[in-house]
């Protein structure tokens, strides 16, 4: 091995040692309550040593957002190729909740991280993240969403007229999933809702089949209807 592949992974090594670090003190203690010296106490480094490979504490939080949304999406991929094999909406609905309960586990770790990007582009934080780690992230979590408009729109069950319309339904289901986190995460807020979570997230998740089979419904009979009762018009005649 020459002396700069090496160094490359003396480099990986540290950057792993460093981000193992934060995650177990970040689980600890919480993202926000966690200075960096504690982080560079954590990994047995200097500060100093911290910013040769992060930029900032939130530089180190998104890279670790990163691989939480990098296992989620190869999650993603292996609860939809089993939503595909579903032989009715009972079954479909299962692995949606799976789907549900993926997106919540990541989401507990991480979401502070997404409160943290959504705070900086208000103009209300100043964070300092590499691009490649946002441009990354941003990837991951788009193919994600890709994943599931693509089933939304090939799945039998949901009976989404075209993409646009299947691409609606995940963002209506991914923006009920993190209100939901919201209403039943562990900060005692969660005590204010009048529901148990899972049973909840069912009921969701058959509410947005319903909708969306009842939206395609009423678009075919409207259709249908206009086209019984309009007449066409001398200039419709003459186009």
């Amino acid at each position: 091995m020459g002396i700069k592949e090496r160094k490359a992974r003396e480099k990986s090594q540290r950057t792993n040692d460093i981000l193992e670090a934060a995650r177990q003190i970040f689980e600890r203690k919480g993202f926000l309550n966690t200075p960096l010296q504690d982080v560079a106490k954590e990994a047995e480094i200097s500060v100093g040593l911290i910013y040769r490979y992060f930029l900032s504490k939130e530089d180190i939080f998104a890279s670790l957002a990163l691989k939480g949304a990098e296992q989620y999406d190869k999650r993603l991929e292996t609860l939809i190729k089993k939503a595909k094999s579903a032989k009715n909406r009972s079954q479909v609905t299962d692995s949606l909740v799976e789907v549900a309960e993926s997106f919540f586990a990541f989401y507990g770790l991480y979401g502070e991280y997404f409160d943290m990007l959504l705070y900086s582009y208000k103009g209300m934080k100043e964070v300092q993240i590499q691009a490649t780690t946002l441009t990354r992230l941003m990837s991951v979590t788009l193919s994600s969403l890709d994943r599931l408009k693509t089933f939304v729109q090939d799945s039998p069950f949901f009976k989404a007229k075209d993409e646009d319309e299947a691409l609606r339904t995940v963002f209506l289901l991914w923006g009920l999933l993190l209100g939901c986190h919201k209403l039943f995460d562990s900060s005692g807020r969660g005590h204010l809702f009048a529901f148990q979570k899972d049973t909840f997230i069912r009921q969701i998740i058959e509410q947005i089949f319903s909708g969306v089979a009842a939206s395609t419904s009423d678009l075919k009979d409207s259709a249908h209807f206009r086209s019984k009762t309009s007449k066409p018009s001398a200039s419709q005649d003459f186009l």
